[in-house]
């Protein structure tokens, strides 16, 4: 159950963090899926972000942490830390360049 929590807030982080430097001209979209969808609009990005976390957590209920759907989960976990990492050392040469 910890893995599906982190699951979803770094899900809804990682989207204010990324929506917060593209609108500030910082970084850009790397995901030429997702930079399709910000150009649409931020609420499609927003609704993509927030329900594939969800859809991943909905297949772990209904076969809590069996074979493949347990790999998946800790790999999105992985990857969405990783992804925050990225986040925060970007964060923090903004920072250092705005001062």
């Amino acid at each position: 159950m910890k893995f599906c929590l982190f699951l979803l807030f770094a899900g809804i982080l990682d989207a204010v963090l990324t929506h917060f430097g593209i609108v500030s001209g910082f970084v850009e979209e790397g995901n030429p899926i997702m930079e399709f969808f910000i150009e649409k609009s931020w609420s499609y990005f927003y609704l993509i972000k927030i329900l594939l976390p969800i859809i991943l957590i909905g297949l772990v209920s209904l076969r809590p942490f069996k074979g493949g759907v347990r790999t998946l989960l800790v790999s999105a976990c992985v990857l969405y830390f990783s992804v925050l990492i990225y986040h925060i050392a970007w964060i923090l040469l903004y920072i250092n360049t705005s001062i």
